[in-house]
């Protein structure tokens, strides 16, 4: 069997971990581990994004939120990912739905942008708007990009999965709707069953949810026959 590993963006940590074996629906046997193990706060700081926009949200040891250089982050996860893969690691998904252009070419790294840029084309009506919720407003502009590049008509909207409510995600997905789309993608891990169900019900779209997507991936790909 393939040994998969999951990558997330930032250090590991046992919360973050818990999360992810919790909400990823996958039967497949995973490790995971960080992009970011073994550095410091100080070398993360010396890391840190200018313009913020430009950033990934990461936790430091005393609590403190720092936003991270994507770029900066694309090329720690990298060479991260080739020695686990020069270790004997055949899989390796990276945790995020950011684009991680360094990593997109590499044998047996699964990027969940792609996956999810690719579904959400493959179902998305001929001609109809496609909405995204991103999760973060402070690199909302960034985010939004890699969608927009898709050549189909993209609404947007901001809700955090994490400091938002239920109700706050539900109505600004019925916004969407309401502006015209057809199709909407919760673009964000860290959106959970929860999230789909409410928005499923209120809007009566196709909502992909990232975790069951990339889930499901994993299952087909790499589980057990």
């Amino acid at each position: 069997m393939n040994k998969v590993e999951v990558v997330l963006y930032s250090r590991y940590s046992g919360e973050i971990a818990e999360f992810v074996r919790q909400h990823l629906e996958t039967d497949a046997e995973y490790n995971i581990s960080g992009a970011l193990d073994g550095l410091s706060d100080t070398q993360l700081r010396e890391m840190a994004a200018d313009p913020i926009a430009t950033g990934v949200p990461v936790e430091l040891s005393d609590g403190e939120w720092l936003y991270i250089d994507h770029k900066q982050i694309d090329q720690r996860a990298r060479s991260v990912i080739e020695t686990l893969k020069a270790d004997g690691t055949d899989t390796v998904m990276m945790c995020c739905t950011l684009p991680w252009h360094s990593l997109e070419t590499l044998p047996g790294v699964i990027c969940p942008n792609r996956v999810m840029e690719a579904n959400a084309v493959a179902l998305l009506p001929r001609g109809a708007a496609l909405g995204v919720v991103l999760p973060d407003s402070n690199t909302a502009v960034e985010e939004i990009k890699h969608w927009q590049a898709l050549d189909v008509p993209v609404l947007n909207t901001t809700i955090s999965p994490h400091e938002n409510s239920l109700d706050e995600l539900t109505a600004a997905c019925v916004k969407l709707v309401e502006q015209g789309a057809e199709l909407i993608v919760l673009d964000c891990l860290a959106f959970t069953r929860d999230h789909w169900q409410q928005v499923r019900k209120a809007t009566g779209k196709p909502i992909l949810l990232p975790m069951s997507v990339m889930g499901k991936l994993l299952d087909e790909a790499y589980g057990q026959v």
